[in-house]
């Protein structure tokens, strides 16, 4: 139930499976509980690493895809039961596509008050070459966004 007064009423939490996202998962569920918020649990296949292990792999892409999806399915729902222990329920969303551009875009169709994540560990030329998603779920989005820094 949200409250009116509240300062994030929609708040929107994705997840990766690292103890990043579990840490985000465990603040957002605190604030929810402080603020009375619809929170919503996202996890994004991403597009380009599904391409490149339907290329890898031997198994026929359809197997890959169904394998990538159920695998998301079950860290929403571990996530949401995590969430639970807080007292706060959660919507769950598995979305396909480009990571930061998924959160964003779900943030704005959901009015998201708040992003809570967490922090991505990427290092050395990688970084300096990309990124990371959430610098640039920083950058773009629209609405305060809180990182976690998995303690």
């Amino acid at each position: 139930m949200v409250n009116d007064t509240a300062l994030f009423r929609k708040m929107l939490i994705p997840v990766d499976g690292s103890s990043y996202s579990l840490s985000a998962i465990r603040l957002g569920g605190r604030l929810a509980a402080v603020h009375g918020s619809d929170v919503w649990i996202l996890n994004v296949i991403d597009q380009e690493v599904m391409a490149q292990l339907c290329r890898l792999n031997r198994e026929q892409c359809g197997v890959v895809q169904r394998n990538m999806e159920e695998e998301a399915r079950g860290l929403v729902a571990d996530m949401k039961a995590e969430l639970a222990k807080t007292g706060v329920d959660a919507s769950a969303l598995v979305k396909k596509g480009t990571p930061h551009d998924i959160i964003l875009d779900s943030s704005q169709e959901l009015g998201i008050d708040l992003i809570v994540m967490g922090k991505l560990g990427r290092r050395g030329v990688k970084r300096i070459l990309l990124g990371s998603v959430a610098e640039r779920v920083i950058e773009f989005a629209s609405c305060p966004v809180l990182l976690s820094d998995g303690s």
